[in-house]
């Protein structure tokens, strides 16, 4: 450990903390309850990441349960152990944990929010994942943490040192949330941008007048499955699968807007097989189970594939409507509505059938008209997406900063400021 500021000691966290670990009733089926007078049931699922506190559970269990698991009281210093190991809490609640916790009673006088930021700190965070073993899921040994080492202030320092850690992270925690909402707020302009294209008041020199409004499957190319929706999953299974070839393309595609992610290939045999569910340069992908209503558009430089069963391909009359116009109106809230509407399917949710959505409406300026609205929106999706990307910086810079002042308090940095 660095060398530490004159009155701080290094103690290992064996000689302040008897570190025992949660237990867990089992079945636990049997001893869940819905009784409100049921003992909390603290699992780390229920549990708000990046919250100081735990207050509140979702499930209680019996009393005789919490003999086969480990009582927490309120004020108790918890730490995960279990595929998330290492975040801290402080309960605020009496109830129960299961052996993915790690419980901290002191056997010293100690600020228990000061231990909190220690555990907090990405620095002791690093250490801690070094000590875990196990190759699936990773656990901390308690014998390893009685052996951990932290810097220790008097008493006093320790609670005005997480006085000010609990003031400085309400601030940059405040921050944070403005710019999320200013996000929020962005998105919103985003698509009142959408509406106005559409109700044709975005731009003065546009006019309703000679709008036309077809259907979708009137502006589709004349070409033959110029709309089709990806093969059974029987035409297409894992087994068909090869190291090199023809590419398949997935949800992934439209969903993270990333056209040449790739993993899965058929052979040529097999393409020629599936040829009718082929997609190019200039189609339009459409992801159609479990996150539906992604769009896009495959570019120049794209190589030729087929789509799978989760997808719609669409190749539009580009003498009728613009890919970029399509994709604009497509990501408007009134045509995902459109699509939501026509969802089937209650666990996992399907976009309707093609007969279907070649019934949906779709307002048709002349090309022109088309090319000014599409420039005028992104002109202003440029800018918004622009200070978008500024905010997600702010933000990141706000979590960084935590960081750095944790290792301030750490080093006593922080001490010439409390």
């Amino acid at each position: 450990m660095n060398k530490i500021p004159k009155g701080w000691e290094v103690k290992k966290l064996g000689e302040i903390f008897n570190i025992v670990r949660g237990g867990s009733p089992r079945p636990i089926k049997s001893y869940l309850t819905d009784d409100k007078n049921g003992i909390n049931w603290i699992k780390i699922g229920d549990i708000e990441t990046g919250s100081k506190y735990i207050t509140h559970t979702k499930q209680k269990i019996l009393a005789s349960g919490l003999k086969k698991s480990r009582a927490v009281k309120a004020g108790d210093l918890l730490l995960t152990n279990s595929m998330s190991f290492g975040r801290p809490y402080i309960s605020k609640i009496n109830g129960a944990v299961h052996d993915g916790w790690l419980i901290f009673e002191p056997k010293i006088q100690i600020s228990k929010d000061y231990v909190f930021y220690f555990f907090s700190s990405s620095d002791t965070y690093s250490k801690l994942s070094n000590l875990a073993v196990g190759s699936t899921v990773k656990n901390l040994q308690i014998n390893f943490l009685e052996n951990f080492e932290i810097p220790l202030p008097p008493l006093s320092e320790q609670k005005a040192i997480a006085d000010k850690l609990d003031d400085s992270f309400a601030k940059i925690e405040n921050a944070i949330t403005n710019l999320i909402n200013a996000k929020e707020n962005l998105k919103l302009y985003k698509q009142s941008v959408l509406k106005s294209a559409f109700n044709d008041d975005l731009l003065p020199s546009t006019s309703p007048t000679h709008w036309e409004v077809k259907k979708l499957g009137e502006i589709i190319s004349k070409e033959k499955y110029s709309m089709k929706r990806g093969p059974f999953g029987s035409a297409l299974k894992k087994e068909f699968f090869v190291d090199n070839g023809i590419r398949v393309f997935e949800q992934y595609n439209p969903i993270n807007s990333d056209p040449h992610w790739k993993r899965y290939f058929i052979t040529k045999e097999k393409f020629k097989e599936l040829e009718a569910f082929k997609a190019s340069a200039g189609d339009l992908l459409i992801s159609c189970s479990g996150t539906l209503g992604k769009i896009l558009e495959l570019p120049k430089n794209t190589e030729i594939g087929i789509i799978n069963q989760a997808l719609l391909k669409i190749k539009l009359d580009q003498k009728q409507i613009l890919n970029s116009f399509f994709i604009h109106y497509f990501n408007s809230n009134k045509f995902q509505n459109l699509i939501l509407e026509k969802t089937i399917g209650t666990a996992i949710k399907n976009i309707a059938s093609v007969s279907e959505l070649k019934q949906l409406e779709i307002p048709l300026p002349p090309l022109s008209e088309q090319n000014l609205i599409v420039a005028e929106i992104d002109r202003r999706f440029a800018i918004v997406d622009k200070t978008l990307n500024l905010i997600d910086k702010s933000i990141q810079n706000a979590k960084n900063l935590k960081q750095s002042i944790l290792k301030k308090a750490f080093s006593g940095e922080l001490r010439s400021e409390i």
